[in-house]
């Protein structure tokens, strides 16, 4: 045994392990990936593979309300996680495989596991190589990305791998209305061209490409040993990460811009949001407006205040403004704009 930090973690046993999923819950596979960079030798490498049913996951640091069409997924029933490591957002269905390699810090390079994997799938006759941005492509067009975290003795970098996904509603559940009226602190994601590995061959799927990862995981870094999933060995962390405290209120604090054209007047509005909470909402009508409804300020001021403190979700907004709209039909028209901001 060796204590790290508070931790005390396994040193005994074989050094290079393999670990498949046997589960398509987002959650729980997010969890083990995190089980496993805590519990495992921190002088071992370990290779997980793993897919989940459709799910848009986005970074750390990332706005889901700027990164995804919330609407779209909630429709199309896509579930939305958050991961603990940084990079953008991406889709994941049955149709794409993931990927994640542990190993020890000071061994550690941006490229030298997509090197890996781009290895693997050269062995299965598909051209890959590793770009500049650290991910894995053929041609032009990107077949896997990555994400990378840190900790004092071990590294950790994860990429999807698409090999047969869905990529219209990659496209559509990736492509948000509302981006550019938010204003955000997190990080964007890079938006590329992708393709499928089927497009290259028709010989692989989630089967081929596993083993041939397999494979060169073993001549990279030694004699595999395969070991069991266990679905419930982060129970604590898979509760924590589906709740929307986590998937919300995380976002680092964002700024959404509105403007709204009326027959009366243009009005803009300026909503700030505080780990997924309102902080403020500001109405003010354009200046060049000439006579706006005399009442009109007082209607603002009464949005701001029923907002205030709000979570920054469509059906605690549409709570907070019902008593609004009794205000009269302009209080009506202000409501339904700011609502389908939510949508």
């Amino acid at each position: 045994m060796l204590r790290v930090g508070r931790r005390l973690v396994h040193t005994s046993g074989p050094k290079t392990l393999c670990y498949v999923s046997q589960s398509t819950d987002p959650y729980t596979n997010l969890a083990f990936e995190d089980w496993l960079l805590r519990n495992t030798d921190p002088q071992s490498y370990v290779l997980y593979l793993w897919r989940n049913r459709p799910t848009i996951v986005i970074g750390r640091n990332q706005n889901p309300w700027k990164e995804c069409n919330l609407d779209m997924m909630q429709k199309r029933d896509v579930l939305l996680a958050r991961r603990t490591s940084g990079g953008g957002a991406v889709y994941h269905d049955l149709g794409n495989t993931n990927y994640t390699v542990l190993m020890p810090r000071q061994a550690f390079s941006r490229d030298r596991c997509a090197l890996m994997v781009a290895q693997a799938l050269q062995q299965a006759d598909i051209p890959a190589y590793v770009n500049a941005r650290h991910d894995v492509a053929v041609g032009e067009r990107k077949v896997s990305g990555s994400a990378f975290r840190l900790t004092s003795s071990r590294a950790f970098h994860h990429g999807t791998m698409l090999i047969d996904a869905d990529l219209a509603r990659l496209n559509g559940c990736l492509r948000s209305r509302h981006a550019d009226a938010i204003e955000a602190r997190g990080v964007d994601s890079v938006r590329s061209a992708v393709a499928n590995l089927r497009d290259y061959s028709w010989a692989i799927d989630h089967d081929a490409f596993c083993t041939a990862v397999r494979r060169q995981f073993d001549a990279s870094f030694g004699p595999v040993h395969d070991m069991p999933f266990d679905a419930a060995a982060n129970t604590e962390m898979k509760d924590r990460i589906r709740t929307w405290d986590w998937l919300f209120a995380q976002t680092p604090d964002f700024v959404h811009r509105l403007d709204g054209y009326f027959p009366w007047a243009t009005v803009s509005a300026s909503i700030s949001v505080h780990r997924g909470h309102i902080s403020a909402a500001n109405l003010a009508t354009a200046p060049e407006a000439s006579a706006p409804p005399p009442h009109i300020s007082a209607v603002f001021a009464d949005i701001g205040r029923v907002l205030a403190g709000t979570r920054y979700a469509y059906a605690d907004v549409a709570e907070c403004l019902a008593p609004i709209r009794n205000h009269g039909s302009h209080a009506a028209e202000l409501c339904d704009w700011i609502l389908a901001a939510f949508q």
